[in-house]
Protein backbone atom coordinates (compact mmCIF):
# COMPACT_ATOMS: atom_id res chain seq x y z
CA UNK A 1 0.00 0.00 0.00
CA UNK A 2 0.99 3.33 -0.61
CA UNK A 3 1.31 6.23 2.63
CA UNK A 4 -1.81 8.45 3.41
CA UNK A 5 0.64 11.14 1.77
CA UNK A 6 0.68 9.55 -1.52
CA UNK A 7 -2.82 8.74 -1.85
CA UNK A 8 -3.77 12.87 -0.83
CA UNK A 9 -1.02 13.94 -3.81
CA UNK A 10 -2.81 11.37 -6.16
CA UNK A 11 -6.49 12.23 -5.28
CA UNK A 12 -5.93 15.81 -4.92
CA UNK A 13 -4.20 17.45 -7.73
CA UNK A 14 -7.45 18.54 -9.63
CA UNK A 15 -6.41 16.13 -12.70
CA UNK A 16 -9.44 14.05 -14.57
CA UNK A 17 -9.17 10.19 -13.39
CA UNK A 18 -11.27 9.00 -16.28
CA UNK A 19 -7.85 8.23 -18.18
CA UNK A 20 -4.46 7.94 -16.85
CA UNK A 21 -1.69 7.70 -19.35
CA UNK A 22 1.95 6.76 -19.03
CA UNK A 23 4.28 7.29 -21.14
CA UNK A 24 7.86 5.75 -21.30
CA UNK A 25 10.82 8.39 -21.85
CA UNK A 26 13.34 7.01 -23.66
CA UNK A 27 12.58 5.63 -27.17
CA UNK A 28 9.16 7.14 -26.72
CA UNK A 29 8.25 10.58 -25.26
CA UNK A 30 12.18 11.99 -25.41
CA UNK A 31 13.99 12.74 -28.90
CA UNK A 32 17.74 11.31 -29.64
CA UNK A 33 19.03 14.26 -28.21
CA UNK A 34 17.66 12.40 -24.71
CA UNK A 35 15.38 15.74 -24.11
CA UNK A 36 11.54 16.55 -24.41
CA UNK A 37 10.95 18.49 -27.59
CA UNK A 38 9.11 21.82 -27.68
CA UNK A 39 5.76 20.15 -29.55
CA UNK A 40 6.07 17.34 -27.29
CA UNK A 41 5.96 19.69 -24.03
CA UNK A 42 2.70 22.11 -25.56
CA UNK A 43 1.27 18.10 -26.48
CA UNK A 44 1.84 17.76 -22.46
CA UNK A 45 0.29 21.23 -21.27
CA UNK A 46 -2.41 20.87 -23.40
CA UNK A 47 -2.97 17.23 -21.41
CA UNK A 48 -3.26 19.43 -18.33
CA UNK A 49 -5.30 22.22 -19.69
CA UNK A 50 -7.88 19.43 -20.16
CA UNK A 51 -7.59 18.16 -17.14
CA UNK A 52 -6.36 14.43 -18.47
CA UNK A 53 -4.04 12.63 -15.89
CA UNK A 54 -0.31 11.58 -17.01
CA UNK A 55 2.98 10.85 -15.90
CA UNK A 56 6.21 9.02 -16.71
CA UNK A 57 7.50 5.29 -16.27
CA UNK A 58 10.88 5.26 -16.97
CA UNK A 59 14.19 3.14 -16.21
CA UNK A 60 16.01 6.20 -15.21
CA UNK A 61 16.71 8.05 -12.11
CA UNK A 62 14.09 11.33 -10.70
CA UNK A 63 17.71 13.01 -11.15
CA UNK A 64 17.74 11.44 -15.32
CA UNK A 65 14.11 12.32 -15.74
CA UNK A 66 14.74 16.15 -14.34
CA UNK A 67 17.38 16.27 -16.98
CA UNK A 68 14.89 15.04 -19.67
CA UNK A 69 12.16 17.11 -18.81
CA UNK A 70 13.52 20.28 -17.67
CA UNK A 71 10.96 22.93 -15.96
CA UNK A 72 8.16 20.45 -15.68
CA UNK A 73 5.67 19.88 -13.21
CA UNK A 74 3.47 16.27 -12.40
CA UNK A 75 0.37 16.42 -11.18
CA UNK A 76 0.91 12.77 -10.13
CA UNK A 77 3.86 10.59 -8.86
CA UNK A 78 6.14 8.64 -11.23
CA UNK A 79 7.60 5.84 -11.73
CA UNK A 80 11.76 5.27 -11.87
CA UNK A 81 14.01 2.71 -12.62
CA UNK A 82 11.68 0.29 -14.15
CA UNK A 83 8.87 0.92 -11.47
CA UNK A 84 10.96 -0.07 -8.73
CA UNK A 85 10.40 3.67 -7.15
CA UNK A 86 7.62 5.80 -6.95
CA UNK A 87 8.80 9.38 -6.74
CA UNK A 88 7.57 13.09 -6.71
CA UNK A 89 9.71 14.56 -8.57
CA UNK A 90 7.65 18.04 -7.53
CA UNK A 91 9.15 18.01 -4.03
CA UNK A 92 11.98 15.56 -4.68
CA UNK A 93 10.86 12.91 -2.29
CA UNK A 94 10.07 8.98 -2.50
CA UNK A 95 6.60 8.01 -2.06
CA UNK A 96 6.77 3.75 -2.36
CA UNK A 97 9.88 1.48 -3.37
CA UNK A 98 10.76 -2.15 -3.53
CA UNK A 99 14.22 -3.20 -2.81
CA UNK A 100 16.33 -6.63 -2.96
CA UNK A 101 16.95 -8.82 -1.17
CA UNK A 102 20.70 -8.35 0.40
CA UNK A 103 21.21 -12.05 0.17
CA UNK A 104 20.18 -11.75 -3.46
CA UNK A 105 21.42 -8.57 -4.36
CA UNK A 106 25.39 -10.08 -3.09
CA UNK A 107 24.61 -13.36 -5.03
CA UNK A 108 23.74 -11.38 -8.09
CA UNK A 109 27.10 -9.38 -7.64
CA UNK A 110 28.96 -12.69 -7.15
CA UNK A 111 27.53 -13.84 -10.96
CA UNK A 112 28.41 -10.51 -12.69
CA UNK A 113 32.04 -10.65 -11.48
CA UNK A 114 32.25 -14.22 -12.52
CA UNK A 115 31.36 -12.91 -16.41
CA UNK A 116 34.25 -9.90 -16.05
CA UNK A 117 30.81 -7.61 -15.49
CA UNK A 118 31.35 -4.32 -13.13
CA UNK A 119 28.15 -4.40 -10.97
CA UNK A 120 26.86 -0.80 -9.65
CA UNK A 121 23.80 -0.07 -7.24
CA UNK A 122 21.42 2.51 -6.35
CA UNK A 123 20.52 2.37 -2.83
CA UNK A 124 18.25 4.99 -0.33
CA UNK A 125 20.04 6.02 3.03
CA UNK A 126 18.38 6.36 5.91
CA UNK A 127 16.98 9.80 5.30
CA UNK A 128 15.01 8.31 1.80
CA UNK A 129 17.96 9.89 -0.29
CA UNK A 130 19.41 8.43 -3.31
CA UNK A 131 22.96 7.15 -3.33
CA UNK A 132 25.02 4.92 -5.19
CA UNK A 133 27.98 2.42 -4.75
CA UNK A 134 30.37 2.02 -6.76
CA UNK A 135 34.13 0.90 -7.27
CA UNK A 136 36.64 1.68 -9.66
CA UNK A 137 35.01 2.46 -12.95
CA UNK A 138 36.31 -0.12 -16.02
CA UNK A 139 35.19 1.96 -18.55
CA UNK A 140 34.81 5.84 -19.92
CA UNK A 141 30.79 5.21 -19.72
CA UNK A 142 30.97 4.09 -16.29
CA UNK A 143 33.21 7.07 -15.77
CA UNK A 144 31.00 9.55 -17.30
CA UNK A 145 27.81 8.40 -15.08
CA UNK A 146 29.41 8.63 -12.05
CA UNK A 147 30.55 11.94 -12.87
CA UNK A 148 27.39 12.80 -13.55
CA UNK A 149 25.57 11.32 -10.47
CA UNK A 150 28.36 13.75 -8.18
CA UNK A 151 27.09 16.37 -10.45
CA UNK A 152 23.67 15.89 -8.88
CA UNK A 153 24.68 15.91 -5.20
CA UNK A 154 24.15 12.31 -5.37
CA UNK A 155 26.03 10.27 -2.62
CA UNK A 156 28.68 7.96 -3.87
CA UNK A 157 29.99 5.39 -2.27
CA UNK A 158 33.41 3.81 -3.40
CA UNK A 159 34.07 -0.16 -2.11
CA UNK A 160 36.28 -3.16 -2.90
CA UNK A 161 33.15 -5.54 -1.36
CA UNK A 162 29.86 -5.07 -1.77
CA UNK A 163 29.20 -6.39 1.83
CA UNK A 164 29.83 -3.08 3.37
CA UNK A 165 27.17 -0.60 0.80
CA UNK A 166 25.22 0.60 3.38
CA UNK A 167 21.87 1.49 2.80
CA UNK A 168 18.85 -0.30 0.99
CA UNK A 169 19.47 -1.95 -2.05
CA UNK A 170 17.13 -1.31 -5.09
CA UNK A 171 18.88 -1.62 -8.34
CA UNK A 172 21.30 -3.44 -9.52
CA UNK A 173 22.93 -2.04 -13.01
CA UNK A 174 26.14 -2.12 -15.23
CA UNK A 175 27.44 0.05 -18.17
CA UNK A 176 29.77 -1.87 -20.56
CA UNK A 177 31.40 -2.86 -23.22
CA UNK A 178 30.76 -6.67 -22.57
CA UNK A 179 28.05 -8.18 -24.49
CA UNK A 180 27.31 -11.13 -21.90
CA UNK A 181 25.17 -9.04 -20.11
CA UNK A 182 22.70 -10.06 -22.93
CA UNK A 183 22.39 -13.03 -21.37
CA UNK A 184 22.34 -12.46 -17.77
CA UNK A 185 18.65 -13.02 -17.77
CA UNK A 186 19.42 -16.84 -18.23
CA UNK A 187 21.98 -16.82 -15.52
CA UNK A 188 20.38 -15.38 -12.78
CA UNK A 189 16.61 -17.22 -13.91
CA UNK A 190 17.39 -19.54 -10.51
CA UNK A 191 17.31 -16.21 -8.31
CA UNK A 192 13.14 -15.74 -7.82
CA UNK A 193 13.30 -12.33 -6.55
CA UNK A 194 15.04 -10.63 -9.18
CA UNK A 195 13.94 -9.08 -12.48
CA UNK A 196 16.64 -8.62 -15.82
CA UNK A 197 16.70 -5.85 -18.30
CA UNK A 198 19.38 -5.29 -20.68
CA UNK A 199 20.08 -3.81 -24.05
CA UNK A 200 22.11 -1.69 -26.48
CA UNK A 201 22.99 1.74 -25.49
CA UNK A 202 21.15 3.97 -27.73
CA UNK A 203 22.93 6.98 -27.23
CA UNK A 204 26.16 5.43 -26.85
CA UNK A 205 27.97 3.15 -29.43
CA UNK A 206 29.50 0.02 -28.37
CA UNK A 207 28.28 0.09 -24.97
CA UNK A 208 25.49 -2.34 -23.51
CA UNK A 209 23.33 -1.57 -20.49
CA UNK A 210 21.83 -4.14 -17.64
CA UNK A 211 19.39 -3.30 -15.22
CA UNK A 212 18.40 -5.66 -12.17
CA UNK A 213 15.69 -5.31 -9.64
CA UNK A 214 12.79 -6.74 -7.50
CA UNK A 215 10.98 -8.99 -9.84
CA UNK A 216 7.51 -7.19 -7.64
CA UNK A 217 9.02 -3.83 -9.05
CA UNK A 218 7.99 -3.80 -12.68
CA UNK A 219 6.08 -1.26 -14.58
CA UNK A 220 3.65 -2.66 -14.25
CA UNK A 221 3.50 -3.15 -10.79
CA UNK A 222 4.04 0.83 -10.69
CA UNK A 223 1.37 1.89 -13.07
CA UNK A 224 -1.38 -0.78 -11.13
CA UNK A 225 -0.23 1.51 -8.14
CA UNK A 226 -0.99 4.68 -9.91
CA UNK A 227 -4.63 3.30 -11.31
CA UNK A 228 -5.31 1.85 -7.85
CA UNK A 229 -4.49 5.16 -5.87
CA UNK A 230 -5.95 7.70 -8.66
CA UNK A 231 -9.54 5.51 -9.38
CA UNK A 232 -8.51 5.56 -13.26
CA UNK A 233 -10.99 3.82 -15.17
CA UNK A 234 -8.60 3.35 -17.94
CA UNK A 235 -5.07 2.85 -18.37
CA UNK A 236 -3.39 3.88 -21.34
CA UNK A 237 0.36 3.03 -21.94
CA UNK A 238 3.50 4.07 -24.63
CA UNK A 239 6.51 2.08 -24.74
CA UNK A 240 8.91 0.61 -26.94
CA UNK A 241 11.31 -1.77 -24.87
CA UNK A 242 11.19 -4.88 -23.08
CA UNK A 243 10.78 -3.25 -19.82
CA UNK A 244 7.60 -1.82 -21.22
CA UNK A 245 6.15 -5.22 -21.67
CA UNK A 246 4.91 -5.61 -17.72
CA UNK A 247 2.63 -1.86 -18.30
CA UNK A 248 1.37 -3.36 -21.46
CA UNK A 249 -0.01 -6.33 -19.90
CA UNK A 250 -1.88 -4.28 -17.72
CA UNK A 251 -3.07 -1.79 -19.95
CA UNK A 252 -6.51 -1.12 -21.37
CA UNK A 253 -4.80 0.48 -24.50
CA UNK A 254 -1.31 0.51 -24.79
CA UNK A 255 0.61 2.01 -27.68
CA UNK A 256 4.26 0.92 -29.17
CA UNK A 257 6.57 3.26 -30.89
CA UNK A 258 7.29 2.31 -34.72
CA UNK A 259 11.01 2.48 -33.18
CA UNK A 260 10.24 -0.04 -30.52
CA UNK A 261 10.73 -4.17 -30.10
CA UNK A 262 8.95 -6.28 -32.28
CA UNK A 263 7.76 -7.87 -29.87
CA UNK A 264 6.10 -5.08 -27.97
CA UNK A 265 5.01 -3.62 -31.36
CA UNK A 266 2.90 -7.58 -31.41
CA UNK A 267 1.08 -6.39 -27.77
CA UNK A 268 -0.08 -3.05 -28.79
CA UNK A 269 -3.34 -1.74 -29.47
CA UNK A 270 -1.61 0.38 -32.38
CA UNK A 271 1.73 0.92 -33.27
CA UNK A 272 2.37 4.89 -33.61
CA UNK A 273 5.36 7.30 -35.29
CA UNK A 274 8.58 7.41 -34.12
CA UNK A 275 10.40 9.14 -30.69
CA UNK A 276 12.27 10.93 -33.35
CA UNK A 277 9.03 12.62 -35.04
CA UNK A 278 7.40 13.35 -31.99
CA UNK A 279 5.06 10.67 -32.32
CA UNK A 280 3.73 11.24 -28.93
CA UNK A 281 2.86 14.95 -29.56
CA UNK A 282 0.89 14.46 -33.08
CA UNK A 283 -0.71 11.14 -31.27
CA UNK A 284 -2.48 13.35 -28.48
CA UNK A 285 -3.37 15.85 -30.53
CA UNK A 286 -5.18 13.93 -32.94
CA UNK A 287 -7.15 11.84 -29.83
CA UNK A 288 -7.81 14.59 -27.67
CA UNK A 289 -8.56 17.40 -30.79
CA UNK A 290 -6.08 20.01 -30.02
CA UNK A 291 -3.67 21.90 -32.52
CA UNK A 292 -0.11 22.00 -32.07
Amino acid sequence: MLPPSAVNFLLTNGASVDELLVFDLDGTLIDADERISDVTRRALHELDQRGIAWTVATGRLPQGAREALPDMRFKHPQAYKNGVLIWDLNDDRSIHTRPLDRSEFLEVCKRLDAHGINAMANVLNDENRIGAAVRDSNNEREQRWVRYMESQAISIQRHNDFNVIEGTVFNIFALTENARVLYMAEELADIPGVQVYAGSDMYHDGYYWLDIHHVEGTKGDAVKYLQEQTGAKKLICFGDSDNDIAMFERADEAYAMENGLPELKAMATQTIGKNTDHAIAYFLADRYGFSL
